[in-house]
């Protein structure tokens, strides 16, 4: 059960990372951007499916998120055929920064609060989430109890979902400056 734990947490801090990684934006390759979406998608897919005993639903997401870059690809392929990617001093500065950042956060937010206490917390909710799995019956169960229970991975898709809505459009903007109606 500890495994799990140091998993999620290991998973937790890749995701922060990923979400900080295209800070600048007008000087970062479409590619690089498909890349950081493509991994954050795989990461939730397998955090859903560490916490889920049916795995049809991380499996279904990751599917139509591959099928997703698929099409963004080709679309992106036709504007950004001949760039290459270039990464600038000033980029690897803002990454390397982010990182130190993210790992000082991580770390004093691990001694400040009770290690313990954090390896219990997360203990619990893995073992109410398993017992919750084996436990599902929804004609005896009221539905907010299922929200409940689901309430940070919806968040997390929430906070996927806005990613990914900025980074697409960002990515569109930048390769062509119209008015998205033009590009049509």
């Amino acid at each position: 059960m500890k495994i799990f734990i140091y998993i999620n947490v290991i998973m937790m801090f890749i995701m922060t990372m990923i979400l900080f990684l295209p800070l600048s934006l007008k000087n970062i390759h479409p590619l690089v951007m498909g890349w950081s979406l493509l991994m954050y998608s795989i990461l939730i897919s397998l955090n859903m499916n560490i916490f889920n005993i049916n795995n049809l639903y991380s499996f279904l997401m990751y599917l139509i998120m591959i099928g997703g870059f698929l099409i963004l690809f080709l679309y992106f392929n036709s504007f950004a055929i001949n760039n290459k990617i270039i990464i600038k001093i000033d980029w690897i500065k803002m990454f390397m920064f982010n990182t130190f950042f993210i790992v000082i956060m991580m770390t004093l937010f691990i001694y400040n609060i009770n290690f313990f206490n954090v390896i219990l917390f997360c203990i619990n909710k893995l073992y109410e989430s398993i017992s919750f799995n084996y436990s599902l019956n929804l004609s005896k169960m009221k539905m907010y109890l299922l929200y409940i229970k689901l309430f940070y991975l919806t968040l997390f898709m929430l906070f996927y979902l806005l990613y990914t809505l900025l980074i697409i459009t960002k990515m569109i903007y930048f390769n062509n400056p119209k008015s998205l109606r033009q590009l049509i």
